[in-house]
C-alpha cells in the first residue's frame, strides 16, 4: 500500500509539472504585417522581424544592386546595406560589399524611409508586372515597386537617393548618386 501511495504521489507530481511546463512554453510572436505596417515599421517591428529590401540601381548600361537588411533591437533599428556593381568584364564575379551599418532610434525623424514608401505607393502596381525596381520582403510577404519608362525611373531614383542620403550622408562611391555642382 505504501508503494502504491508513493507511485500515486509521484504520478500526480509529474502530471502537475507537465501541466505547468505546458502553460509556460509560450513563444513570442510578431504581429508585424508588411503590407499594412511598412509605413510605420520603426515602431511596429519587433525583434522577431527582419525587413529585406532589394533596390536595382541599373540605368541604361550601368548595373548596380543594393540589398538592405533592417532589424530591431529594443528601441532601435539596425540598417545594414550591401552593394554589388556589375561590369562587363567576363572574368569578374562581383561580390556583395558592405557599404554601411547604422543604428538609429525607433523615434528617428531624419531617415524617413516610411515617407518615401508613402510617396511612391502608386508604384506598387504595374500593367506589365515585370521585375520590380524596389522589392521589400518580410517573411513570406513581398511588395514590389515599379517604374514606367526612363524618365519615371530617374524620378524614382532621385527620390530614393535623396531619402537614403539622410541615413548615409557620406555617400562613399556615389552609391546614392552624385550631386551636381554648378560653377
Amino acid at each position: 500500500m505504501k508503494n502504491l501511495l508513493k507511485i500515486l504521489i509521484l504520478t500526480l507530481t509529474l502530471a502537475s509539472c507537465k501541466k505547468e511546463t505546458e502553460n509556460k512554453t509560450e513563444f513570442p510572436k510578431s504581429d508585424f504585417n508588411l503590407k499594412t505596417d511598412l509605413t510605420d515599421f520603426k515602431k511596429k517591428m519587433t525583434e522577431l522581424d527582419t525587413i529585406k529590401i532589394y533596390f536595382d540601381h541599373s540605368v541604361c548600361t550601368y548595373e548596380g544592386y543594393e540589398r538592405i537588411e533592417i532589424t530591431k533591437k529594443s528601441d532601435s533599428i539596425k540598417v545594414r546595406t550591401e552593394f554589388k556593381e556589375l561590369t562587363f568584364n567576363e572574368n569578374q564575379n562581383p561580390k556583395w560589399n558592405l557599404v554601411y551599418e547604422k543604428k538609429i532610434s525607433e523615434t528617428d525623424t531624419v531617415w524617413l524611409f516610411e515617407k518615401f514608401i508613402e510617396r511612391n505607393s502608386n508604384r506598387k502596381t504595374s500593367d506589365e508586372k515585370k521585375r520590380g525596381i524596389l522589392i521589400v520582403e518580410n517573411k513570406k510577404d513581398t511588395i514590389q515597386f515599379f517604374t514606367n519608362g526612363l524618365v519615371d525611373l530617374n524620378h524614382f531614383l532621385e527620390d530614393y537617393y535623396l531619402t537614403m542620403r539622410k541615413i548615409y550622408p557620406e555617400n562613399k562611391n556615389g552609391i546614392y548618386g552624385y550631386e551636381l555642382v554648378e560653377e
